[in-house]
């Protein structure tokens, strides 16, 4: 299904044809100059990172004559130094704290706050990306990050963007609304689950298209074998590895899993990449020297070769995110997730389901399991034959035939005034203030309505609380028994 999606949607023509014509559209297109393709990140965790390395590093591969291309962190070029410090500090509190990330993703599936927040956010922000869009005057923009993207909607929607935008979803299977654009020409997911998702919320199908995931060049299967890998990374050869990685960031629970692992004494080498992290490497190291027993510990900073520690390792264990998920399985090594976040979950679940990998939730819990991994080497052999049945690949060079066949149609290029781009921002920008002020008194109406009905309903129920304790009034004639006695008639006062 997917490879039928990408091969419908790519421009495969060899790059020496002139003119060229799009086989899935039927459009003429003509390569008369030098082109540029901008892909927008920023250094926020390596998610949004990755994935525009990964076409960058196929476009060069690919040599295309005609075109540049270029992966801008608008956070550092711009520059957006305040916007880039909030955004790196919150990343570092959710991946400490997970809960932070858990309810800001899910009520951000509607945009409506953030859209709220990025325009606060834009105002000193926004002149500085159209200064740099008149000056670099790309001919194709990709946005892996929802803040470049509302930037570029703003300027799509006020007729200011020349450039053919496409979005670059960096959740595979899961397409929360926050990384879209109606005003964009093109969406792209990696999964058929994320595409019917993202057309269900009211994308139009036409402007979508599904890819494999793309993943770096560099990160293609190694074939050396095992005992070849190791002796490279200078680890031993012949014990049970484990790989723990866990990001470029380095952050999780990493020292509460060694412990246990130390705790269980199980016979095995545990190989740990730190990333970024140095204090953890600091403490691991001191922890390496001081250990004894049947395990022993590698540790490493940040690595460059990340895919020869993956095909050396037996089972690699780490965090869901999809990054690390396909550049594990593209190595045919089994992943244990012992940690997620919101954005993950799905990807954790696909994981599990197809039986590529494993999720623990304590340091007990993974400890049993990768004893069970180490005296029975079949289950691992399982899980390695269910990813080879994935036929899992990089998607990156479909993505490439596929933008590089966008840039090279024929387009009608429209020249504005600096002074003209930004008197339209500003009546957009009002024109938003409006419509959202008066959907919020829309809904002050709607909560004080809501207030008053259930203020209302409250009263009735006291009322019917007080009325069933009152005493029911008697009804017929007074019995002279032992029921209530009836007054007794007053008799007349004697006088002495």
């Amino acid at each position: 299904m997917v490879a039928a999606r990408c091969q419908a949607a790519s421009f495969a023509a060899p790059v020496h044809q002139s003119p060229r014509v799009d086989t899935s559209g039927g459009r003429h297109y003509t390569v008369t100059s030098m082109k540029r393709i901008d892909i927008y990140t920023i250094d926020i965790g390596g998610g949004h990172i990755a994935p525009a390395q990964a076409l960058k590093q196929q476009f060069d591969i690919m040599g295309y004559k005609d075109l540049e291309v270029h992966v801008v962190n608008l956070g550092i070029v711009l520059p957006a130094t305040f916007m880039r410090f909030l955004y790196k500090f919150y990343w570092d509190m959710a991946l400490r704290y997970p809960p932070l990330i858990n309810a800001f993703y899910r009520g951000a599936d509607n945009p409506f706050v953030m859209k709220i927040i990025d325009r606060i956010m834009s105002i000193p922000i926004l002149p500085r990306f159209v200064r740099y869009l008149e000056k670099e005057k790309p001919d194709l923009i990709v946005s892996t990050y929802f803040t470049f993207t509302h930037y570029i909607e703003l300027l799509k929607r006020v007729g200011q963007m020349d450039a053919v935008a496409v979005v670059l979803n960096p959740e595979p299977f899961d397409s929360h609304y926050i990384w879209f654009s109606q005003a964009f020409e093109w969406s792209m997911v990696f999964s058929h689950k994320s595409y019917e998702e993202i057309v269900a919320k009211g994308l139009p199908a036409s402007k979508v298209r599904e890819f494999h995931f793309p993943i770096k060049p560099s990160y293609t299967l190694r074939t050396e074998s095992k005992a070849v890998l190791r002796r490279r990374i200078g680890i031993e050869q012949k014990p049970f590895t484990v790989l723990f990685f866990f990001g470029a960031e380095g952050v999780g629970p990493v020292r509460k899993h060694i412990a246990a692992l130390m705790e269980k004494g199980l016979a095995a080498q545990v190989v740990v990449i730190c990333g970024k992290n140095e204090k953890l490497k600091a403490e691991l190291d001191s922890l390496a020297r001081r250990i004894t027993g049947p395990l022993t510990l590698h540790v490493r900073g940040y690595v460059t070769n990340i895919s020869e520690y993956v095909a050396s390792a037996d089972v690699v264990v780490g965090k869901s995110g999809p990054n690390q998920v396909f550049e594990t399985l593209l190595q045919n090594r089994p992943l244990i997730i012992s940690s997620y976040l919101a954005n993950e979950r799905e990807t954790s679940t696909w994981v599990v389901n197809n039986k590529v990998g494993w999720l623990t939730r304590t340091p007990t819990h993974l400890t049993a399991l990768l004893a069970r991994l180490a005296s029975h080497p079949s289950i691992i052999k399982e899980y390695q034959s269910n990813i080879r049945a994935l036929k899992l690949r990089s998607g990156a060079p479909e993505i490439c035939e596929f933008l590089y066949g966008l840039v090279n149609q024929d387009r009608v290029v429209r020249k504005r005034p600096m002074a003209d781009a930004l008197r339209k921002l500003r009546e957009a920008v009002l024109a938003e203030g409006e419509v959202l002020s008066k959907r919020f008194d829309a809904s002050q109406i709607e909560w004080q309505k809501r207030r008053a009905d259930a203020v209302q309903s409250a009263r009735k129920r006291v009322k019917a609380r007080q009325a069933a304790k009152r005493p029911k009034p008697k009804t017929g004639k007074p019995s002279t028994g032992g029921g209530a006695r009836s007054p007794a008639r007053r008799r007349p006062r004697k006088t002495l």
